[in-house]
């Protein structure tokens, strides 16, 4: 069995594998922590997989891409405490099916490499990728080639941003408003956060495609499924995708 982590800003997931399957058999998701002691991610670990009766003796191979580099050292050393492994830490320097163009690829974040991986192999065609989490980021893929492409502030961050930056303003959920015109303060933060990360979407997404039929759309990332049902251009949902993308990496350079 292999386990892989998507380490990020907010929230880590890992996810089991069974041998020649991409999908994961088991997820489970934990807040992440910068600062995290060896021993405190080791009972994390331990917790999350014992969900799903695995002990660590049955995995045989770990994988992990971050984009929280204090975390990595820890991740290092809880694989090789619990499963006696070392785990293969995604960087553009892996071996993957798919080329970088970025002015330095150092910077370029490990989850959008693994995204474009996955998008590769299970779409196999040009494709905008649009990552809704902590940030909003939105890559390029033409041609087996990752292109580059946007970073944007994440729906949440900017509500709490703006939350601790004003004196009379406060944190709202993130849902559709009865009008775009609202008559008091909570409406209005609600209505400005709906209506602008939208629009915000659906804007970046068209300006980077031109003709918009030529590009499949995918969306993934913790947010994906709530703003999906509000966007009026085609988007592909998918959910799994980085932790296909953990798999295929695992598969590539084990």
């Amino acid at each position: 069995m292999i386990i892989g982590f998507n380490i990020g800003n907010t929230h880590t997931v890992v996810g089991l594998y069974e041998a020649g399957n991409p999908l994961p058999v088991f997820m489970d998701r934990y807040p992440t922590k910068r600062e995290v002691t060896v021993q405190e991610l080791s009972d994390t670990i331990t917790s999350a997989i014992n969900k799903y009766s695995v002990e660590a003796g049955d995995i045989q191979g770990a994988i992990y891409s971050s984009v929280v580099p204090q975390c990595n050292d820890a991740y290092d050393a809880v694989c090789k405490k619990l499963f006696s492994i070392n785990p293969h830490r995604i960087t553009y320097r892996s071996r993957m099916p798919i080329t970088i163009e970025y002015d330095n690829p150092a910077q370029l974040g490990a989850d959008r490499i693994v995204n474009a991986v996955a998008a590769h192999i299970d779409y196999n065609t040009d494709c905008i990728i649009v990552d809704i989490g902590t940030a909003i980021t939105f890559c390029l893929l033409e041609h087996g080639v990752l292109k580059g492409g946007i970073i944007a502030p994440g729906v949440k961050a900017a509500m709490k941003g703006l939350a601790q930056s004003t004196a009379q303003l406060f944190e709202v959920p993130f849902e559709k408003p009865a009008s775009i015109i609202a008559q008091n303060t909570k409406d209005a933060l609600i209505s400005g956060f709906f209506y602008g990360w939208i629009s915000l979407i659906e804007g970046i997404i068209q300006k980077m495609a031109g003709a918009i039929a030529h590009y499949t759309v995918i969306c993934t990332g913790g947010m994906a499924e709530v703003i999906h049902p509000y966007l009026s251009i085609p988007v592909n949902i998918d959910t799994t995708l980085t932790m296909r993308g953990l798999y295929y990496l695992y598969d590539i350079n084990r």
